[in-house]
């Protein structure tokens, strides 16, 4: 087994390899970039590594590093994120991998400068959780997984008659020139707040924004109270093309989920899901926008953006997904809407011989900035 940096002629290839893999749980899922595997990468970070784990030339394993500054305490820190780790069954790539993790770990923290590696793992992946977080033996050289955050991913798919706009006359505009400096200072203040946030200028929020394909500033949703304060932003965005999950199958559970939104549909209520590729014999993507830079003042201001994002992606039979820190539950699922949500954790990856950093003690009760298309 070798290991080797992979380089951008390694896209496709890699882009291939990694659809490879479907992701477990009531619903099975590939997850399909369309031939430009970095793309996504590119989005999150300028910096970003993936290594390939090859035998005889043919393809077992990549993971790949992205570093991102981040706010930890109030400070700016530099970071890693391990992203889509997928090793084959065969047990040569399984025992090579676990003998290059730690090493690769000192390469990253050496190459991005940077002290600490996160990883965020689905609650639902037992067979992750098993190996890495619980394994069953010790003796293998892997990192220790400290649990920094749990956070749901929600999905929104219709609202149920009888619930309202909390406020229905609220002043929600699309961002523009006149409003930007505004909003850069609502979302910088409220950034102050969480760890792991990425904005905390004008500098930062530039920089983010112009690394987003297919976000403009035109795309926010900017709720304004009666004296043209800013209480609350997102910023609806649909990654079709650039990163598509297609669903394979459905689990029962998630099958009868699926029914009633055919059935609500018929009534006004929800928007379908897409069939799966065991039924259709096609590769169809789920139909869906995130929502990005997600704040509010309080409850109804944050279900009012809902409402709005929600109306404006009827066009398009889109539901809509956005992630919540179990924490704020402000930003909970609203009573009356139609959803659904899968956990996930935030951990630390530490060596076993490094000594836990301070913002990992009990007392640090701060919330996370978790964008859901980085989750996914």
């Amino acid at each position: 087994m070798k290991l080797e940096i992979a380089k951008p002629e390694d896209t496709k290839i890699l882009a291939e390899f990694y659809k490879s893999f479907p992701v477990r749980g009531l619903v099975e899922m590939k997850i399909d970039r369309n031939g430009d595997f970095f793309a996504p990468y590119d989005i999150q970070a300028e910096q970003h590594i993936t290594y390939q784990l090859k035998e005889e030339d043919k393809l077992e394993g990549i993971a790949s590093f992205i570093l991102k500054e981040v706010l930890i305490d109030n400070k700016v820190t530099p970071v890693a994120f391990g992203r889509d780790l997928r090793i084959t069954s065969n047990r040569k790539a399984v025992l090579g991998w676990s003998q290059h993790f730690l090493p690769v770990m000192q390469e990253v923290f050496q190459a991005f400068e940077c002290k600490y590696l996160f990883s965020i793992l689905s609650m639902g992946e037992v067979q992750a959780l098993n190996a890495f977080v619980r394994p069953r033996t010790m003796k293998r050289p892997l990192p220790n997984y400290h649990l920094f955050r749990r956070f749901n991913i929600i999905s929104l798919h219709g609202r149920l008659p009888w619930r309202k706009n909390p406020l229905p006359h609220l002043r929600i505009r699309h961002g523009n020139a006149e409003n930007l400096d505004a909003l850069i200072y609502y979302i910088s203040q409220k950034s102050r707040h969480r760890d792991l946030a990425t904005v905390w200028d004008a500098h930062s929020f530039h920089d983010k924004l112009e690394r987003w394909t297919g976000l403009k500033l035109e795309d926010f949703l900017i709720a304004f109270d009666a004296n043209d304060n800013v209480v609350g932003c997102c910023a609806p965005w649909s990654a079709g093309g650039l990163q598509d999950l297609i669903p394979m199958t459905y689990s029962l559970r998630a099958h009868n989920f699926r029914q009633f939104l055919k059935f609500g549909k018929l009534l006004g209520w929800t928007r379908t899901l897409t069939k799966p590729f065991s039924r259709l014999k096609i590769e169809a993507g789920m139909n869906f926008r995130y929502l990005n830079f997600l704040f509010a003042d309080n409850e109804d201001i944050f279900e009012s953006l809902l409402w709005k994002a929600f109306d404006d992606a009827e066009e398009k039979n889109e539901f809509i997904v956005y992630a919540q820190t179990r924490s704020e539950f402000m930003y909970r699922r609203p009573l009356g809407w139609i959803s659904a949500k899968m956990p996930f954790g935030v951990y630390l990856l530490n060596p076993p011989d490094k000594e836990l950093p301070a913002f990992l003690h009990p007392s640090n009760e701060r919330s996370i900035e978790i964008e859901p298309f980085f989750a996914l």
